[in-house]
């Protein structure tokens, strides 16, 4: 008995101790969190981020400087105000408009989402609503500017949706104005930083997203101004996630999407730009956005590849055997055509490049295209890395040409028929003159007659009363 006793003890003993061994693997698992990790040895080293999705693209060119399954599904959450704010701005909309918050902008959100305490029949103007919207991410003002501009939501999604088209996001649906979930409400990281490429081209959204602090002034309920502060603390200097380059962007954050952060950065001339979706915490947005800007900026540069071309070098003969400048070189009735190009173009390039591989091909065209010949194309390794046209401000002998061969042929018997034409005309008005002629004739000897009939009856009247 004492012996199957100890038996039954020395499992329990070793099952109690298996139970915490199981747990303590378990909760490290799970509370064990991933660090934004940068590799400052070898900055040529991409970082490694938190975020399940992001992208850094030149804010000028779109070339993608870093990429992480940046063509995959996520929610965007209040980074949709983005595309609301410059949808808003394309419609030109009066800052000084008024908007009256409407029962479906204040009660069409959830409560406990971002708001600025807006209550029906508030009155704000247009330029709160979309500093609000921006700055502090409020979801009723964003509502009510999709309402002021299309006039409804289904209306306005059309309009998100259809810019979002135009500019190319193949994988891009908004359902609504404020990013608050809805299963058919998403985006990318690539489409995302499309649409902030967009937004970037408008000084007012420029301006707008890099305001720090917004006040709301007292409204018809409203006694108090209402100070707003935005909600990216990369633009904050009294933040710990301060980022001196960065000029702007917009914050995100639903259950559904995680965290999510568009930004702009501005360092030595180059402007970047920086999405990151699905992030697992606020921080490791602002973490993994600064790690992904110092690997850009350590080993990308820009390079000017024809700060001293000219079309006269010995490499470049390929001109002399080109139909336009052949055509052109041939015929001295006219200016000497003057080949340009843009000598302040550039290339983004990693610093590892040897930019003595860069190859440049020159291609002139066989027929001009308004004042553009050609274009140079370059490629490295094999891989075309950018292209220029290249461009005339002297009248092309080719576009001449063309214009004289468009120019209708006329037959000797459709000369005969104008000139027959043209005395027919002649003819018609010799005889118009000459009824006119007539006419004006005969009036003057009616006239005449009338006249002499008068005085003749005077006359006659004056005779016959002498001899009465």
């Amino acid at each position: 008995m004492k012996k199957i006793t100890a038996i039954l003890l020395a499992f329990i003993l070793i099952f109690i101790c298996y139970i915490p061994s199981n747990a303590t693997e378990a909760t490290e698992a799970t509370t064990e969190h991933p660090e934004t990790t940068e590799y400052p040895d070898d900055p040529s080293k991409e970082p490694d981020i938190v975020s399940n999705a992001a992208i850094v693209i030149d804010a000028a060119t779109g070339q993608v400087l870093y990429e992480k399954n940046s063509h995959d599904k996520k929610y965007p959450a209040s980074i949709t105000k983005i595309m609301t704010t410059i949808v808003a701005l394309d419609h030109n909309v009066n800052f000084n408009d008024t908007i009256t918050m409407s029962d479906n902008a204040i009660w069409g959100i959830e409560r406990d989402s971002t708001n600025i305490g807006l209550d029906v029949g508030e009155k704000v103007t247009v330029e709160d609503c979309i500093y609000a919207t921006m700055v502090k991410s409020a979801n009723e003002c964003a509502y009510a500017v999709a309402e002021y501009v299309a006039g409804d939501l289904n209306s306005f999604s059309k309009l998100m949706n259809d810019k979002a088209k135009e500019l190319g996001c193949e994988h891009t649906h908004f359902i609504t104005p404020n990013g608050l979930h809805e299963d058919d409400h998403y985006t990318c990281a690539y489409d995302m930083a499309l649409i902030t490429k967009y937004a970037l081209q408008n000084d007012t959204f420029r301006q707008i997203a890099g305001t720090l602090t917004y006040t709301v002034p007292p409204t018809n309920l409203t006694k108090e101004p209402t100070e707003l502060w935005n909600g990216n603390k990369m633009i904050s200097s009294a933040s710990p996630y301060y980022y001196e380059y960065c000029e702007g962007g917009k914050t995100g954050y639903t259950t559904d999407a995680n965290n999510t952060l568009v930004t702009f950065s501005k360092k030595d001339g180059l402007e970047l730009i920086c999405v990151i979706l699905d992030c697992d915490g606020l921080k490791y947005s602002y973490t993994d956005s600064k790690a992904l800007y110092n690997y850009c900026y350590n080993n990308y540069t820009y390079f000017y590849p024809l700060s001293d071309f000219s079309f006269e070098s010995d490499d470049d003969n390929v001109t002399k055997t080109n139909t336009i400048l052949n055509n052109y070189y041939s015929n001295l009735d006219h200016e000497m055509i003057d080949l340009e190009v843009d000598k302040d173009f550039s290339l983004l390039i990693n610093k590892s490049m040897d930019t003595t591989k860069i190859e440049r091909e020159i291609k002139l065209y066989n027929e001009a295209k308004k004042d553009i010949l050609g274009e140079i194309n370059f490629s490295y390794d094999g891989e075309q890395i950018g292209t220029t046209p290249i461009t005339s401000m002297a009248p092309l002998l080719s576009s001449q040409m063309a214009q004289k061969e468009e120019k209708p042929t006329v037959s000797i018997f459709g000369k005969t028929k104008k000139i027959l034409f043209i005395i027919l005309i002649i003819i018609a008005a010799l005889f118009i003159i000459l009824v006119i002629y007539i006419i004006f004739a005969s009036l003057i000897r009616a006239i005449k007659r009338n006249r002499r009939r008068r005085y003749l009856r005077r006359r006659k009247k004056r005779d016959d009363d002498y001899y009465f």
